[in-house]
């Protein structure tokens, strides 16, 4: 479906993904492969899926298996990375981390190493990722460092990092988060139970394990703590948890950069117990139909749905 709801590509697949880079992995009859933005089947590779369907396209690449082993295909299903690797994430930005009996690192378009001796990563997000690079004193908490594609690592080690938003990156330091600038400098100190990604000039925080609220760049909280759970914001909404009488029981809903809230799941119609964000001005949600089956559908900015809930 489009934003509005209207039916754009038939439900004809066992199984869909995403769009990503304008094509979508499907399974169609028994057969894995990639469809375009008007539903047909473009691109059916000849190596192995390297998960339950092909992994989604990034900087124009996409993951395959061969074996036990992982390599990557262009949109025209050729092989461009030979499946060298023992493990593989998705590209961002042109890298992407990968590991081989010999050890781990990112690697780049052409399969070459960038980066080694590493033990984890995240993708890199406007040049900058977290890299894990071994264990604390006497074998404690994971190392971590910034790691900037064109200087390499930053000064700072870390117990735990976030990803960079908005210009900023969360980090742990003595079991508290606060943020960095991309350099690494200080922003915002360590003071956080859980510190979230920025989005839109606000990020979720939590000062104490069980209430969450929002803080500005500067670490001003601005929208008080008083939810169970939450999300950063997308298209002025940000998915939150109400703190309801039974702690067990979420109560989910979204509010705007003011904090009021505009959409409560148990007042829409019909009621839906669980949600996801917004991604293009729709959310998807999940209702409970007769007979208690679960139903899924889409609502939008205002709460409305455009896609009622169907099994």
């Amino acid at each position: 479906i489009d934003r509005a709801g209207a039916l754009v590509v038939a439900p004809r697949f066992e199984a869909a993904a995403p769009f990503s880079e304008a094509l979508a992995a499907v399974a169609l009859e028994g057969k894995h492969g990639y469809i375009d933005l008007t539903g047909q089947m473009v691109l059916v590779p000849e190596q192995e899926r390297a998960g339950s369907l092909h992994r989604s396209f990034a900087s124009g690449l996409a993951a395959v298996r061969a074996g036990d082993s992982i390599g990557f295909i262009d949109r025209s299903g050729k092989l461009v990375i030979p499946a060298t690797f023992t493990s593989a994430e998705d590209f961002s930005e042109g890298l992407a981390f990968a590991c081989t009996e010999r050890g781990c690192g990112y690697i780049d378009r052409k399969g070459a190493a960038a980066t080694t001796a590493l033990l984890g990563g995240t993708p890199f997000k406007d040049g900058i990722a977290g890299v894990w690079v071994g264990k604390g004193k006497m074998g404690g908490l994971r190392r971590y460092v910034l790691y900037d594609a064109q200087r390499g690592p930053l000064t700072g080690d870390y117990e735990g990092v976030g990803r960079l938003s908005d210009g900023l990156v969360a980090v742990r330091l003595d079991g508290r988060w606060g943020y960095v600038d991309r350099s690494g400098r200080g922003v915002v100190r360590p003071r956080f139970a859980a510190a979230g990604e920025f989005s839109e000039g606000l990020a979720p925080v939590s000062e104490q394990a069980w209430t969450c609220g929002y803080v500005d760049r500067s670490g001003k909280v601005v929208i008080p703590a008083r939810f169970r759970v939450c999300h950063s914001f997308s298209g002025g909404r940000a998915r939150v948890e109400i703190l309801g009488p039974d702690p067990k029981v979420p109560q989910p809903g979204f509010i705007d950069r003011t904090g009021a809230l505009v959409i409560e799941g148990a007042r829409a119609t019909p009621p839906f117990e669980s949600a996801e964000d917004f991604v293009d001005g729709v959310a998807a949600v999940e209702a409970t139909g007769p007979e208690g089956k679960k139903r899924l559908g889409y609502i939008d900015a205002a709460g409305h749905y455009v896609w009622p809930p169907t099994e």
